[in-house]
């Protein structure tokens, strides 16, 4: 039987147009997007054309919400209160779901970006927003997040399909959450490294924490991050991989 995965970017992350470009050339080698959408990164016209894109190449579209935070690109955690993180993810809900009606194209998933993600991953409480939020557009439209994490129960709780995301190029802890960025060794040394935990991943076998650890991670989506200035090559590379591994890239949601 031949095993299938997503293989998620995130993308419409700035307003030049010649980056827009660039994501289009990844487009190809992946099945899944989440467009920023004004939170950390973006704005209408980028919304629109990455939209556009995303529909030119199949792609299953998702919304990239984030803390409204563009000047520190949403990686800093704040302090909202729940009415006003709500207001925000609606405001930046609507943006996508506009661009989405105009265009006929089906809002697929919500992935959080940044800081948002990793507070969520960990806090119950922030997650059930976000999965409540997520629930009053429509229950078909999945959340995705970081693989067996609190975001995974909130999205249960609020009746919404959990899309499980693991990192080719992260490393991760013990239990299970990732190594934070702030620490040198967030991030591979290696191509080799990345590829083939991304291969594990995809075939559900065991990755390896920078302690040694075995950890099994029931992972539905692999992110590829699009700003790394090699992103294509990677996704190139993972992409031939996977097809020589018998794995078919397919979003499924």
């Amino acid at each position: 039987m031949k095993q299938t995965i997503d293989i998620n970017c995130d993308l419409g992350e700035s307003t030049y147009p010649a980056d827009w470009a660039k994501d289009a050339k990844l487009m190809p080698f992946i099945s899944s997007c989440n467009i920023a959408c004004g939170g950390h990164a973006g704005n209408r016209k980028s919304i629109e054309v990455s939209v556009y894109n995303a529909k030119q190449h199949g792609l299953a579209v998702g919304a990239h919400p984030s803390y409204p935070d563009k000047v520190n690109f949403g990686r800093k955690s704040l302090k909202l209160s729940e009415q006003a993180l709500r207001q925000t993810l609606r405001e930046q809900f609507q943006l996508m779901l506009e661009s989405c009606r105009h265009q006929e194209v089906v809002l697929s998933h919500v992935k959080p970006h940044g800081a948002l993600y990793n507070d969520a991953a960990v806090d119950l409480k922030l997650a059930t927003t976000i999965a409540e939020e997520i629930a009053q557009l429509s229950e078909s439209i999945q959340f995705m997040g970081l693989a067996e994490s609190a975001m995974r129960d909130a999205a249960h709780r609020a009746g919404l399909e959990f899309i499980n995301e693991g990192f080719m190029d992260r490393n991760y802890q013990p239990n299970k959450t990732l190594v934070p960025r702030s620490e040198p060794i967030a991030l591979h040394g290696h191509l080799d490294e990345s590829l083939q935990q991304a291969l594990n991943f995809a075939q559900g076998k065991a990755i390896t924490t920078p302690s040694g650890q075995s950890l099994t991670i029931q992972v539905d989506s692999i992110c590829l991050h699009g700003d790394n200035p090699d992103a294509l090559n990677i996704a190139k590379q993972l992409n031939r991989l996977l097809q020589q591994n018998n794995i078919h890239i397919s979003a499924g949601h």
